[in-house]
């Protein structure tokens, strides 16, 4: 899978997911794009997945329009995150375009 990361999350996360293809949102240019373009850049450029901890992101953008799957990961800092590793990498493996995965604290 092609994997962005939100620009909240630490870089670490992507020695998490390192079955897949991660880029940050920094590295691919997308800094500071607001929720909507990140996800319409996003698309263009054909990732399959847009990982964040945004939560406010599926009632302010419509995901299932999209073709694009998000995941949303268990908060902001690679501590909350490293526990929930296993269920974030299987959320991104069962992704499909237009729809909105929450994985919760182990």
């Amino acid at each position: 899978m092609k994997v962005l990361l939100d620009e909240m999350l630490p870089v670490g996360v992507a020695d998490l997911l390192a079955d897949h293809r991660v880029t940050t949102a920094k590295a691919a240019g997308y800094a500071g794009l607001t929720n909507g373009e990140l996800i319409r850049q996003a698309e263009q450029a054909r990732y399959d997945v847009l990982v964040t901890a945004d939560r406010n992101m599926p009632a302010q953008q419509n995901i299932s329009a999209s073709g694009i799957a998000v995941v949303l990961v268990p908060g902001n800092r690679l501590a909350e995150i490293t526990p929930a590793s296993d269920a974030i990498r299987d959320a991104i493996s069962n992704a499909r375009p237009g729809t909105v995965t929450r994985v919760a604290r182990p």
